[in-house]
Formats: C-alpha cells, structure tokens, sequence
C-alpha cells in the first residue's frame, strides 16, 4: 500500500465503487474517500453522514462490502464520481479496474468498525491490486487544483454558514490556479461547474 502512496499520517484521495447485487459485480455505490494506512497495513477512513452508502451501511445494518478503491491522478475520474456517476459505475461494472480512469485498483472488503454521530469509521483489507500504469506522470497544478476543489465543494452540505464563504472563496481561487495553469478546455469546463455548484448550492443552503 505504501507504494501506492498511502501512509498513515496524510490522507490519500481515491475513488471508492461499493459491490453489490446477486452477482456481487454490480456497482451499488460509488464516491470520492479518502484513506490512511494503518499498522495492519489496511486503508482507513470514513464515511460521513448525507452519502448514499451511509443510508445503505445504517438502514440495511451492512457491516461488510466487498469494494474496488481506484488510485487515480484524474481530475476527470473525481469529477464523474461527484457529477456524473452513471458514466463512471459503467466503467466498474463487473468489478473491473477502468484503465482510462484508474492508474491501480486495490480490490478489497470494507469493514465497518463503528459509528460515532455522523461518521462510520470504516476499514478495508486488500486482497488484490491491479496496475495500469507504471510510467510515472509529471505532477500538474490544474489537476491538483481540480480535485481539491471537488474535496472542498462536497464539504459544502454538511458544514455551518459560517464557513461557507471560505469554501467560496478556496473554490474561486481553485478556478483561478486552472486558468492560470492549462489551456484544456475539459480542464476549464470542469473547474467552472464545480464553481457555479458550488455558488447554487450555498445559496440553496439558505446562507
């Protein structure tokens, strides 16, 4: 897992896609999470209160899902999981690692280790990993600037108004960082609709 990047004092952003249905392949779920490691060597994090999957986890009284973590540089694989799911959980389906998103995948089984107020403490033992790329990538800002403005935007839902205004302005100045860093359109079109949601969500939020 160290490896892959993870470690047990930062926290590792990745996109998770939750198994399920009779054959087990089916996509029930899938989201951006991010993980540490711990000293069994297993990914950790947690899954807050809002999500689709804390529903499934609390009402169905779930306390394992087998789930594929995508380890992913992808602006574009982030913006799916938060915008547009379906195009993305085609991708997993049947249990399978999506080359043209995910650069591994780590194949595993979560484990739900408790709840405390609007948190699922949760942890996931790896069976398998995938690689799909070994050819190293430079690092961009344009990409950075993306994904944690998708980190920052999903934050929005579940803080007080208080600290919407400065997740307004880190969004703002996300867009700014991609303007200035690339020309992709993709790139542009993006960081932009994070913005404009961001903007409408606040004000829907009554702040």
């Amino acid at each position: 897992m160290k490896d892959l990047g993870f470690s047990s004092d930062t926290y590792g952003e990745t996109i998770i896609a939750f198994l399920g249905g009779e054959d087990g392949d089916s996509i029930m779920s899938l989201m951006p999470m991010g993980f540490k490691l711990n000293d069994n060597c297993e990914l950790v994090g947690r899954i807050f209160k809002g999500s689709f999957i804390y529903n499934v986890i609390l009402e169905k009284k779930i306390s394992k899902i087998p789930c594929i973590v995508c380890v992913t540089r992808s602006p574009q694989a982030f913006y799916l999981a938060v915008f547009d799911k379906k195009i993305l959980t085609r991708r997993f389906e049947g249990g399978r690692c999506p080359r043209s998103y995910c650069d591994a995948c780590i194949n595993g089984e979560l484990t739900v280790e408790g709840v405390e107020g609007d948190i699922i403490n949760v942890s996931i033992r790896p069976l398998s990993v995938k690689i799909n790329r070994r050819m190293p990538l430079v690092f961009d800002r344009a990409s950075a600037a993306i994904i944690e403005a998708l980190v920052w935007y999903t934050k929005i839902p579940y803080v007080p108004c208080s600290e919407i205004y400065e997740i307004l302005n880190r969004l703002k100045f996300y867009r700014e960082t991609v303007g200035r860093a690339s020309k992709r359109r993709n790139f542009l079109k993006m960081i932009n609709k994070i913005f404009r949601e961001g903007v409408k969500n606040a004000k829907g939020s009554g702040c």
